[in-house]
């Protein structure tokens, strides 16, 4: 049986929630994924005039590339235990307004200490954001899981595009804390919505009581081979993603482009992701094979790479590519609803992925830019840091390309989909 027919049949004989708090809660979904990247690319267009007047060299820039990653390593394997704690509406209105308060906040910093402080407080907000709101959509959602992982990652990217966008020409009207901090008013609509569900309760039951009262997984998830590798895939994913992020807009303006011209680049290729990010989810949940498609978006950021280095005059035609390599993100974080089963297996697999996946990931920005200052150039950073990454993932992904749920790996399973513990597509 193909998975996708598996899961419509599981789906459509289970209980499905009421309408009581589903709006409210799609509305919070989108508000709460927009914060998500916007803390980290409202920042990295600015990190070269942001320098300038603060006084820190490329190597703290390769710190702030960084620092997301050890904000979602940290707080990726923590949130599972505080949502089992608070509650996944609780723990969301803790996200985000611990993010606007951050952005604000470093629209004021003084010193590089202060600016790297907080915004290391506004991306742990967007890191319990980003574990807390796939079993989320599984709660509320268990019937549309295709459809609002689309949702979601649509919402990612528009917070990812617009910042990079705007950052340098609003920056050069208003200065740069104004551009940094202006965003903050999204992730604090973001709070209060999730405050408001918080108070009226989930569809059924509160969350915790939804994820206190499952089984837990037959074995540890550290001790599940399968969602070490999902983490594997996904931090090679994220250090490109983030890699990109931090250091394109530098690429390009060593190649002649200018710094607004560079920043839009990483809008275009946030636009791209989002455009393949329209049907990944879909062609992730629908496939008995996923190889082939994180395969076509290695092949993206391959190509876009080389482009990159070898013809930086066409930046235009690369940053396409490499928005498809980007979308593999989507692809990712679908899996993370796709391989699970029960609101209470996507947490635990949400936050070990993206926990572990993000510390895999945390060499990446830093090596990049090390290499590119040890060495007077982007040759070994295009060659082991990038490269490097994309075989690894490119082995993974081929081991794990057969979808199957974190429940069944846990009790020993085989991966193959199964009709009781599938979602639908």
């Amino acid at each position: 049986m193909r998975p996708s027919s598996a899961l419509a049949v599981t789906d459509r004989s289970s209980v499905r929630p009421g309408t009581r708090g589903r709006i409210l809660a799609l509305v919070a979904i989108v508000c709460a994924a927009l914060n998500l990247r916007l803390v980290v690319t409202s920042l990295s267009p600015l990190l070269t005039t942001v320098g300038e007047e603060l006084g820190f060299t490329a190597t703290v820039v390769g710190v702030f590339g960084t620092l997301p990653l050890v904000a979602f390593a940290i707080f990726g394997l923590i949130t599972p235990a505080i949502m089992r704690r608070l509650g996944a509406e609780a723990t969301a209105t803790l996200s985000m307004l611990l993010t606007g308060i951050g952005q604000v906040l470093r629209a004021f910093a003084p010193d590089t200490g202060a600016l790297l402080a907080l915004t290391g407080i506004a991306l742990t907000g967007a890191a319990l954001g980003n574990v807390v709101l796939p079993p989320l959509i599984k709660q509320y959602f268990p019937d549309r899981i295709a459809a609002l992982s689309t949702v979601q990652m649509v919402a990612i990217h528009l917070g990812a595009l617009f910042p990079p966008l705007v950052a340098v020409p609003l920056a050069e009207v208003a200065g740069w804390r104004v551009a940094l901090g202006a965003w903050s008013g999204i992730a604090l609509v973001a709070a209060v919505l999730w405050a408001v569900q918080w108070r009226r309760g989930g569809p059924v039951a509160s969350s915790a009581a939804t994820v206190g009262s499952e089984l837990p997984l037959a074995r540890p998830i550290r001790q599940v081979g399968m969602a070490w590798r999902m983490a594997l895939l996904f931090g090679m994913v994220t250090w490109n993603v983030f890699t990109l992020f931090t250091w394109l807009p530098a690429l390009l303006s060593d190649a002649g482009h200018g710094p607004a011209a560079a920043g839009s680049m990483v809008s275009l290729m946030v636009g791209t992701s989002l455009l393949f990010g329209l049907v990944a989810p879909a062609a992730t949940l629908r496939t008995a094979n996923t190889f082939p498609v994180v395969a076509l978006g290695l092949s993206g950021y391959g190509i876009g790479y080389l482009g990159v280095a070898l013809a930086p005059e066409f930046a235009v035609v690369w940053v396409l590519f490499l928005g498809l390599g980007t979308s593999l993100f989507v692809v990712t974080m679908t899996m993370i609803n796709a391989r699970s089963s029960t609101a209470r297996g996507a947490a635990a697999l949400s936050g070990f992925v993206q926990g572990a996946g993000s510390g895999i990931a945390l060499g990446g920005p830093l090596l990049f830019g090390l290499l590119g200052e040890l060495t007077g150039g982007w040759t070994a950073s295009y060659v082991l840091v990038a490269g490097g990454s994309l075989v690894v993932a490119a082995v993974v992904a081929y081991v794990e390309r057969t979808p199957w749920t974190i429940e069944a790996a846990a009790r020993g399973g085989h991966p193959r989909p199964h009709r009781s513990e599938s979602v639908h597509a």
